[in-house]
Parts: C-alpha cells; sequence; structure tokens
C-alpha cells in the first residue's frame, strides 16, 4: 500500500476512531457525551455540509449521481434479500430474520460514509454521502413498514402510522438542509461570502466529530456473545456486499468517483440507526447491538483493503481534499508561482557593475 494513501486517507480516518476509544478509557468521554457528540453532527455539521454541496452544485449535474443512488440502492436490495434467505435457512422467525438481514445491508452512511467520502471529494464526495443517507432512509421506514404490517391495529391505522413516521423524517434537519440546497441550485441564487463560509467551516467538523463518537462508543466486550448473529452479520456486511458493489460497479460501467463512492458506502458497518429501530420495535434488540458495535469495529481493518484495492485501480480519486489540510504542499492542484531568481551577491562583479550603471545614471536622470 502506498504511503499517500496510509497517511493521507487511512490513518486520518482510524485515527479518530482510535482518538475517541482513548479518551473514554481516560474518563474524559462518556456514552453521554457521545450522544451529545453525535447530536452535533446530525443537527448541525451534517446539514451544513449539505446545504453548501447543493447549493454549490448546478441541477444539471445531479443527473450523474443518479447512477450512483441506483446502482447502491439495487446493491442493498440484494443484500437484504440473500441474508433474508439465509436467515430462513436457520430457521429464524420472520421479523427477527428481516431485521438481521437490515444488519446486513443498511450501511452507517450517516456517522462514517458520508464523513470520509467528504474528507475525499470534498463536494462531490459529499453529494454522493447525502444520498448514501437516502438510501438508509428508504431501508429504516422499511424495516418500520415491515413491522408495522405485522403488528397494531388493522387497516388503515398501520398506514398511518407508517406515513406518520415518514412525516417525521421530513422534519429533520438533514432533510430541511437537503431542500434547502435543491431550492438555492434551482433559483441560481449564490450564498454569501460569510454564510458559505461559516457553513463549510461547520461542515468541515463533520469527519472529526462523527468519527470520534464512533470511538467513544466503540465496545470489545460484544464479542464475546451473540458470536453466530456476528459472523453472520460480518460475511454478509463487511465481505459479500462490497465484493457484489465491486462488480456491479463494473457490469453497470460506473465513473471512477461513482464506483469508489458505492463500494466505500458498502464496506462501512452497520447502520447505528438500525439499532434505534429495533429497540423502538423491541425486535432483535440484543444482537443488533451486538452487529453494529462488531461491524463498526471489523471495518476499520476491512475498510483498509477496500481503500487500497481501489486506490490501485482509481488513483485519482484517493487525492485528500485540500480543505482538511493547512499545509500548502497538499494543495498539488493548485500552480505555485514561480521562485523569483535569487540576488546576486554585492561583492560580485556582476553586481558592482550593475550598482555604478545605476550611480552614473540617477544625476543624469535628476537633471533632465
Amino acid at each position: 500500500m502506498s504511503s499517500e494513501v496510509i497517511f493521507g486517507v487511512v490513518l486520518p480516518i482510524m485515527l479518530f476512531v482510535v482518538a475517541g476509544y482513548i479518551f473514554r478509557k481516560l474518563g474524559k468521554f462518556d456514552s453521554g457525551q457521545s450522544s451529545t457528540l453525535i447530536g452535533y453532527a446530525m443537527k448541525v455539521a451534517i446539514p451544513s455540509m449539505i446545504i453548501v454541496a447543493l447549493a454549490n452544485e448546478p441541477v444539471q449535474d445531479y443527473v450523474p449521481y443518479a447512477a450512483f443512488f441506483g446502482t447502491f440502492l439495487l446493491i442493498t436490495f440484494i443484500v437484504f434479500i440473500a441474508a433474508l434467505a439465509s436467515a430462513k435457512l436457520f430457521r429464524m422467525p420472520w421479523l427477527e430474520g428481516s431485521f438481521f438481514s437490515a444488519t446486513c445491508s443498511l450501511s452507517n452512511t450517516c456517522m462514517i460514509a458520508l464523513p470520509i467520502l467528504a474528507m475525499l471529494m470534498g463536494q462531490q464526495g459529499t453529494i454522493y454521502g447525502i444520498l448514501g443517507v437516502i438510501n438508509l432512509i428508504i431501508g429504516l421506514q422499511v424495516m418500520s413498514l415491515i413491522y408495522d404490517l405485522n403488528h397494531g391495529a388493522p387497516g388503515e391505522s398501520r398506514i398511518l402510522g407508517f406515513f406518520k413516521s415518514l412525516g417525521k423524517e421530513v422534519f429533520q434537519p438533514y432533510f430541511v438542509a437537503l431542500i434547502v440546497g435543491v431550492v438555492i441550485s434551482l433559483t441560481e441564487w449564490k450564498l454569501p461570502n460569510t454564510i458559505d463560509t461559516t457553513l463549510s467551516l461547520l461542515g468541515a467538523t463533520t469527519a472529526p466529530v462523527a468519527l470520534f463518537a464512533v470511538g467513544v462508543d466503540l465496545d470489545f466486550g460484544v464479542f464475546r456473545k451473540n458470536l453466530l448473529a456476528i459472523c453472520g452479520a460480518t460475511v454478509f456486511k463487511l465481505i459479500l456486499m462490497p465484493i457484489l458493489a465491486w462488480f456491479m460497479c463494473e457490469w453497470v460501467g460506473l465513473g471512477p468517483a461513482s464506483t469508489v463512492a458505492v463500494v466505500l458506502c458498502s464496506s462501512v458497518a452497520a447502520a447505528k440507526c438500525e439499532y434505534g429501530v429495533a429497540k423502538q420495535k423491541n425486535i432483535y434488540v440484543e444482537q443488533t447491538a451486538a452487529i453494529v458495535a462488531s461491524t463498526t469495529i471489523l471495518s476499520f481493518v476491512t475498510l483498509a483493503f477496500v481503500v487500497y484495492e481501489l486506490d490501485q485501480k482509481y488513483p485519482d480519486v484517493f487525492k485528500m481534499n485540500k480543505h482538511f489540510h493547512f499545509n500548502p504542499k497538499h494543495d498539488s492542484a493548485e500552480p505555485k508561482p514561480e521562485a523569483a531568481p535569487p540576488a546576486k551577491a554585492a561583492w560580485l562583479p556582476e553586481a558592482m557593475n550593475t550598482h555604478r550603471c545605476m550611480h552614473e545614471a540617477l544625476p543624469r536622470f535628476i537633471w533632465t
């Protein structure tokens, strides 16, 4: 693996997570403070990033992202069906099997994939990440619908409950930011520099804050139980899904940036939001928590391999966004000014002749 990929992509991602884990072990952060960090990322940093990314992207340029969204959605569906078939093979109850399949197919695009893509590709990566989050929202709503179709009052109340749940998502900060960004892009109105800079700086905190919060929540104790569920979900989520994503992108013929985005979104851990749904519905709760935690830990090992393989195939995509660096040497895309020629020492003959000519010409200039 090239040193540029190690030090520019993989290590920053891992060190954010490791730092969170170390600070928790030192007693400086706990799970309650982690929730506060996640709340900041979800309600402030990510919406700020979304507004800036969409507002500065012309509407006509949205079309290429549709191929990414469709491909990633199809991959998620295929893995869900395959995991559900596996669950039925092991004679799991229908609802538990469905929630197991969700942990195998729904990616943590909010807290892991979106920050990583933003680090890698800047504004373009942010838009890919946003679409990945929308894919996650669709999956979570499907899980709520599956539960509602098997519980509660018959008929209209279940459908009404589903639409109420969907309505809550519409008022989430990231969804409101999505609408605001698209409207600004449609009207071709440019954000004032002050607002653009402020939102950009807030958005730039997404990666460190979100990944740090993931580190604070890491718990290696989950490997002591639910081993069968963890092993099954790991095979589907961290091995089969990235492989399927790779071959699907090759088959569809996606471009380099879209391929990297699809494979990365498919390679991250199981969605933490899925645990929230499982806890709310009281279905497969303990196993879901174990799967989310274990795949989060293991994904940083498999993610390093995935990043390496992608870098070998698409090296131009793996250039860290210059806004994440304060060292000018990282801004290799910008032309550098030519260096001024070195000044000649005053005691050299050339310098002395130049000085003599200027001294003789100065009186003539003054008197004429």
